[in-house]
């Protein structure tokens, strides 16, 4: 998962990946064009895409063409695939807050972060440290991204989960295994 959103938590194959959702069997040419892209720029984007199992590419004559479409084995494909196609195209949300939701899925110290804090709420700094392997000063750096990112609270009770997270951040909620350290 975190490999997913790291190559997704970037504006030009994010341009790109709004591009194919809504143009589906779009060119690499028509592509570049959307997301105002060279077009080996977009090329490069769309390969990263691919690679994460998110795009399917048919090659047509000297064309290639890219369709959102998830590769089965990558398991978190479908669900973060649909995810974007919820947040770029039905909610219209901005690339920049698309961006800032998948930075907080980037590492997978914050992945075990957050598995814990959904396991267990209100644990305190030193719990979480003990519990995650984590230093207490890469745990104060990954909290204090996530508190950024508005998907973990700071004390006085402890940290734990926000709220209701945004549609995107609650998919990637849930597709952290459950049970890590």
């Amino acid at each position: 998962l975190w490999r997913t959103c790291r190559i997704l938590a970037n504006k030009r194959r994010l341009a790109c990946l709004r591009a194919v959702l809504s143009l589906p069997g779009a060119t690499v040419e028509e592509i570049a064009e959307r997301a105002r892209l060279p077009a080996d720029q977009a090329s490069l984007c769309l390969r990263a895409l691919q690679a994460r199992g998110l795009l399917h590419a048919e090659r047509k004559s000297r064309w290639v063409r890219y369709a959102p479409v998830p590769d089965s084995s990558v398991p978190v494909a479908a669900p973060v695939l649909h995810a974007m196609f919820r947040a770029l195209l039905r909610e219209g949300l901005s690339d920049r807050a698309v961006f800032e939701t998948l930075t907080a899925f980037t590492h997978p110290r914050r992945l075990v972060i957050l598995s814990r804090l959904r396991a267990d709420a209100g644990q305190s700094v030193e719990h979480l440290a003990r519990q995650t392997n984590i230093s207490q000063q890469a745990l104060w750096r990954h909290l204090s991204k996530l508190s950024r990112r508005n998907l973990v609270v700071p004390p006085p009770d402890g940290w734990r989960l926000a709220g209701t997270p945004p549609p995107l951040a609650q998919t990637l909620l849930a597709l952290i295994p459950r049970g890590q350290p």
